[in-house]
């Protein structure tokens, strides 16, 4: 019975804390990114860490458009994010971008592309294609053109 009650203490506790993710202006977003890009998931594979500590998922994508940096439409763009399913277990973890299989996004990616490169602000720099909008974080829906014309402005001469 202590150790249900130190459970839910803990749960009680830590659940505040997980809503208190800060919203990233877009200028900010925009400006701490090395590349943004319209990518399209071609493949998804969940796995335990080596530690058997949780599940990440490697995510394997084609750039459609490249919008900032160097990357080039066609080349393939491999991401790893924490959470996904093995078996009938799966995890999620707050604020990590998900991805579907065949899904189109805009990217907002920090990195370079010879290391490791990862979603800026987790789910923040991950803008879903729907028709012509995309939804993101916290269901806000932006028009796909307008998108790009923000960027634009924020990065002039940078984008294509």
């Amino acid at each position: 019975m202590k150790h249900a009650l130190l459970v839910l203490a803990m749960i009680a506790c830590a659940a505040p804390a997980g809503a208190l993710m800060l919203e990233v202006p877009f200028d900010r977003l925009v400006s701490t990114s090395d590349a943004v890009v319209r990518a399209k998931v071609t493949d998804l594979e969940s796995s335990w860490t080596s530690d058997h500590g949780t599940i990440v998922t490697d995510v394997t994508l084609v750039i459609e458009e490249s919008w900032v940096g160097t990357m080039q439409a066609g080349a393939p763009l491999r991401l790893q994010v924490e959470g996904g399913e093995v078996g009938d277990i799966g995890v999620r973890v707050e604020h990590q971008p998900t991805f579907r299989l065949g899904e189109e996004s805009v990217l907002f990616l920090a990195g370079t592309p010879s290391a490791r490169l990862r979603v800026n602000a987790l789910e923040q720099g991950k803008f879903t294609i729907v028709g012509d909008q995309t939804v993101g974080s916290g269901a806000r829906v932006i028009p796909l053109s307008l998108l790009h014309a923000r960027v634009n402005a924020l990065r002039p001469g940078r984008v294509r």
